[in-house]
């Protein structure tokens, strides 16, 4: 229990201004093409849906969403606790970051979908903006064509890179499928902001999960972190730095941290109701 307040008492530290990366219409790294973009997300029931190996998912700590193990509660509590907040403060675009790579952020915000999607009115779409290491579509092993690396580079519709997994409802997946050169540079632009605008206005209460680059590593997190209502912090209790967690608080700027994911500990909660 100390160690999981320590990583609450982390979330609270007092946030350093920093400049706004939030990027405008004259920004001269917009992509013109985006002006004319068509957006178009398709609903739950027209998308494609993929299959998932769900054994396979599992060996990956890949939660169930009936889980009764101990990840199981963990996730669903974690499920609750970003509902409420989104639900009283009108949150509708978070995303899930770390420090840097190896910390569980990509896991956290899938284990975090999945749970969010098992909410009966609840309806959620989960977001790949790592475009430097993309992971959601190698974690849950899914097989397309084209994702969100193409959607930037052509005019080609939202829906197009948009799945639906089988088994599981009110899920959403825009995953990337290749590395993105440039991407800091990609994220900038006035397409990241309009896809963002589409996905959380199509269907009013759903949640937007956006995976992001790891913080410190790269300042791709910081051009999309103010485009969004909050984000969640992940720490691994056996790799994660308090400078580090320091200076990714200074970072954000302004960018709420409504809740931090303690990974890894050394101290589970082993009580049982």
């Amino acid at each position: 229990m100390d160690r999981i307040q320590r990583a609450l008492d982390l979330s609270k530290l007092p946030a350093q201004s920093v400049r706004n990366n939030a990027p405008t219409e004259e920004d001269p790294r917009i992509e013109r093409m985006a002006l004319n973009r068509e957006f178009s997300l398709g609903t739950v029931e027209s998308v494609a849906r993929l299959p998932v190996n769900w054994s396979a998912c599992k060996e990956k700590r890949i939660v169930p969403t009936l889980d009764v193990q101990a990840a199981g509660h963990a996730y669903r509590m974690l499920r609750t606790q970003v509902l409420q907040r989104a639900r009283t403060h009108g949150l509708s675009t978070v995303g899930v970051v770390s420090a840097v790579n190896g910390e569980g952020k990509t896991l956290t915000a899938i284990n975090l979908a999945l749970s969010l999607a098992a909410e009966p009115n609840q309806s959620v779409v989960l977001v790949d903006f790592d475009l430097r290491r993309p992971a959601i579509a190698r974690t849950l092993g899914l097989s397309v064509e084209q994702g969100l690396e193409a959607w930037f580079a052509t005019d080609m519709p939202t829906k197009n890179v948009c799945y639906g997994l089988e088994g599981v409802e009110r899920l959403q997946v825009l995953p990337t499928m290749a590395p993105v050169h440039g991407s800091s540079e990609v994220l900038a632009g006035l397409a990241t902001r309009k896809l963002l605008n589409e996905l959380q206005g199509r269907e009013p209460g759903r949640l937007v999960l956006v995976d992001l680059p790891p913080v410190l590593l790269s300042d791709d997190a910081l051009m999309v972190a103010p485009l969004l209502d909050g984000v969640v912090l992940v720490v691994h209790e056996r790799r994660t730095r308090r400078e580090d967690v320091v200076r990714v608080m200074e970072l954000l700027g302004n960018t709420k941290v409504i809740g931090t994911v303690l990974n890894r500990s050394s101290e589970s909660e082993t009580r049982a109701y």
